[in-house]
């Protein structure tokens, strides 16, 4: 039987603690203010090096004060006066990016190109973006809205609203449900903050998340829309948060209905069972899967597990994720067509290049006769050509013969096994076009405790994502057990 959730003195001890933590130390203030000045400094007088009117803007986390100690990321952005062409603004502001930038940085393309510089372990994104007016034009790009979010944000909040965001933040990154990037699909940190500005505090963020219903829930906090209805038509989306500054935006579109759903669930049981575990991300508790936790597994489940990698060209995360998830999806239909039974799947990546899909199947093998039905017998022509087609095919197994109205035939169509089917077919999935020229260079198929060798690079990165793929459940319902 579950207890009732702890005390509010208590509750309020645990949330002081955790916010103790997860509060940016003062090393950690001065280092950022240090990079930040630096780069602030260097696009300032690359601009004036190519007489250029634009101006250097801190933007994101950083900005509004809503980071959490142990991010390692920055937002600079090149802001263009609004009478400068897009297209100028693009080419001109990633032309500065790179000189700014530093020996060391890698060339972004998201709606337009950008630079993500490398230093002393942090990562500065340097993004080109346009001023606009939201009461008067549209955003050129996606990212110009970016320096009205910040404004509205340091004119919303104080020190406590500030607090309560990183509670949020650090709930959503222990339960692994932060972050709008393909590869998690979660909450953005402008969504934590819209939600924490909404309802006023971290734990009325999670009580009202148990109210939400997907593809029914309208947050709208500037009231753009008097009636809900509209937002949900126009979005449709598990969760629809607008943009207060821009009421065609969807804060929460790159949110899943699987991660909405989880912090839902997590959200419940914080309340019920208060505890630090729910801020832990499980990278952080997990231990490498063993040949002896494989074998283990799958004697008591009886299941098969299936790992199929390959190595892509390098590609920024996004991208890469976005090609992972359309690909391995069409491996998995495949599967399924051919009649194998999938229960479950993930897929792992180094984020670079090397790609893991793990998938487990009730079985490995399945028996490759099918019952195929045939034309009813009242279409004469049809039922004929049936019948010549199959009486004396090699893979007829038996028939055709009658069934109530219809021809049926017993047929060998299916392969037999899914290791030799993968290494056969896996060109008939609908793969992205670099997964499906990387599938040609190079195709591992490994199957149950081979599985713990799938991965080339960072295996004890990859062993851990398997140590959590054979438990299953979300770390945090360990508190189910206290």
């Amino acid at each position: 039987m579950i207890r009732r959730s702890m005390n509010n003195e208590l509750l309020e001890k645990l949330l002081a603690e955790v916010l103790e933590e997860l509060s940016p130390k003062d090393y950690e203030r001065r280092k950022v203010d240090q990079i930040v000045r630096s780069f602030i400094t260097r696009i300032y007088d690359v601009c004036r090096e190519l007489n250029v009117n634009a101006r250097p803007e801190v933007q994101g986390s950083i900005a509004k004060d809503t980071w959490i100690s142990g991010d390692r990321d920055i937002d600079i952005f090149i802001v263009f006066p609004k009478a400068i062409p897009v297209d100028k603004v693009k080419t001109l502001g990633f032309e500065i990016a790179k000189r700014a930038a530093g020996n060391n940085y890698i060339e972004c393309y998201a709606e337009h190109p950008y630079v993500r510089a490398f230093v002393d372990g942090y990562a500065v994104d340097i993004v080109p973006c346009s001023e606009f007016d939201p009461k008067s034009q549209r955003p050129l790009t996606s990212v110009d809205r970016t320096p009205l979010h910040t404004r509205l944000i340091n004119e919303r909040f104080d020190d406590r609203l500030r607090a309560e965001v990183r509670l949020l933040k650090g709930f959503l990154k222990g339960i692994g449900a932060y972050g709008a990037e393909i590869k998690v699909s979660g909450f953005s940190g402008y969504l934590c903050e819209l939600l924490v500005l909404h309802y006023g505090s971290f734990l009325e963020v999670l009580r009202s998340a148990r109210s939400w219903r997907p593809f029914s829930t309208v947050i709208d906090v500037a009231k753009h829309y008097e009636d809900p209805k509209r937002a949900l038509k126009l979005f449709n989306s598990p969760l629809v948060v607008v943009d207060p500054v821009d009421k065609n935006r969807n804060v929460a579109a790159a949110l899943s209905l699987e991660k909405l759903s989880l912090f839902t669930l997590a959200s419940a049981l914080f309340l019920l069972k208060p505890s630090k575990l729910f801020f832990e991300p499980e990278e952080r508790l997990l231990t490498e899967a063993t040949k002896e936790d494989l074998g283990g597994y799958i004697g008591k489940s009886k299941t098969t597990l299936l790992a199929i990698a390959t190595t892509l060209k390098p590609s920024p995360p996004d991208i890469l994720w976005g090609q992972i998830k359309r690909s391995c999806n069409g491996i998995v239909k495949l599967l399924e067509q051919e009649g194998f039974k999938v229960l479950r799947w993930s897929a792992w990546s180094d984020d670079e290049r090397e790609v893991v899909l793990l998938v487990e199947l009730e079985s490995s093998a399945i028996t490759p006769t099918i019952k195929h039905l045939g034309p009813p017998i009242t279409s004469v022509e049809d039922a004929v050509r049936f019948v010549q087609k199959h009486y004396l095919s090699s893979s007829t197994v038996a028939g055709p013969y009658v069934e109530g109205d219809r021809l049926v035939v017993l047929t060998i169509k299916r392969a037999s096994d899914a290791v030799s089917f993968i290494k056969d077919n896996v060109h008939r999935a609908e793969l992205s076009k670099d997964f499906a020229e990387a599938l040609k260079e190079e195709l591992r198929v490994l199957l149950n405790e081979e599985v713990l060798e799938a991965c080339k690079g960072k295996r004890s990165e990859y062993r851990r994502f398997l140590k959590s793929f054979l438990r299953g459940s979300p770390h945090w319902l360990e508190v189910l057990r206290s």
